[in-house]
């Protein structure tokens, strides 16, 4: 229990570090880390870290709820879902918007999302991470479609959604372009699982976990 709330209260600083860092020219461009951490107090620090360390417990414990099958595709679910709004989403939009010019916001911005006050990066990798999870679990029991077929159509037609929010960058193109992207986060969430061997593979697993 030490050890995760330890992790999570490290991690959440460093998050937050690096949102300092980012946060200048509206969350585009670095700014030097004396500067970009001037003027800040210990306790907001403290609250930082504690927020993550309660997250971490709390993840924690969810995870020891679940049989051992739901709980490693959860935790796959998870990390191959944030981690896929990095490699897949983001990059795509970077992409589209530095070399061509088609979507109006470039990836990876750190600025605020209004009312949250959440960076927009750290606020689409929670929403992949969720959207992870669910695909996780729902690539155990829905075997009619290939999983990546499952993983896009839920990115082009779930993580979509996310376009009902105020200021979530990427969402200002047509609708089938932003339709597409998330689409290819769906995809490479379900490409990311297919090491966990969700669907016929968890047998196996369990059985060499037991011996």
């Amino acid at each position: 229990m030490v050890g995760t709330t330890l992790w999570g209260a490290l991690a959440a600083l460093a998050f937050f570090v690096v949102a300092r860092v980012m946060a200048g020219n509206g969350g585009t461009t670095p700014l030097p880390l004396e500067r970009a951490l001037a003027g800040l107090a210990p306790e907001r620090l403290g609250l930082v870290a504690l927020l993550g360390a309660a997250a971490g417990l709390a993840l924690r414990l969810l995870r020891r709820l679940l049989p051992p099958g739901p709980r490693r595709a959860l935790g796959g679910g998870l990390v191959a879902g944030a981690l896929a709004v990095v490699v897949f989403h983001q990059s795509s939009l970077f992409v589209l918007h530095q070399a061509f010019r088609l979507v109006p916001e470039r990836g990876f911005l750190f600025a605020p999302l209004p009312g949250i006050e959440i960076p927009a990066l750290y606020a689409l990798m929670v929403a992949g991470a969720l959207g992870g999870a669910f695909l996780s679990q729902m690539l155990r029991w829905v075997h009619a479609l290939p999983d990546l077929l499952c993983g896009a159509l839920l990115g082009a037609f779930g993580l979509s959604l996310l376009g009902q929010l105020p200021g979530v960058p990427g969402f200002g193109a047509p609708w089938w372009q932003w339709a597409l992207i998330n689409g290819g986060w769906g995809w490479g969430t379900a490409f990311l699982l297919r090491p966990l061997a969700l669907r016929g593979g968890e047998g196996r697993h369990g059985a060499r976990a037991a011996g």
